[in-house]
């Protein structure tokens, strides 16, 4: 099973969908966040940063809608995404949980996550 934490309503189609990391550096980059909530923002980052191999985006030759899912055994890099999760939450962000046993043609794997060109429907 895979997972990816997305930015957007029940009623979007999940390629119109934004990553959560993306919408929480707004967040913080805006000053919209308070002090302690900075601190989880950069404490996730740095775990994520610091655990997660970067796919290679720019040089793989991939779509602009190539996305990552995580592996549901990645734990740890989840339990972080849920910590921006829940924060964006309490800003009311919308989040969804997408989950798929499929969700698109793999394009990178590594021991955390996928990079897929997602399928039209998942």
């Amino acid at each position: 099973m895979y997972i990816r934490f997305v930015v957007g309503g029940d009623q979007e189609h999940h390629k119109q969908l934004t990553g959560i990391v993306s919408e929480s550096r707004l967040l913080r980059d805006h000053g919209a966040l308070l002090a302690y909530e900075e601190e989880l923002v950069e404490q996730a980052y740095h775990w994520l940063n610091s655990n997660l191999p970067c796919p290679p985006f720019h040089s793989g030759g991939w779509s602009k809608d190539a996305v990552c899912w995580f592996k549901d055994s990645a734990l740890e890099a989840i339990k972080q995404m849920r910590v921006l999760t829940n924060l964006l939450r309490q800003h009311d962000i919308p989040v969804r949980i997408l989950h798929s046993k499929n969700p698109g043609k793999i394009l990178y794997e590594d021991h955390f996550q996928v990079v897929v060109e997602e399928w039209k429907a998942i």
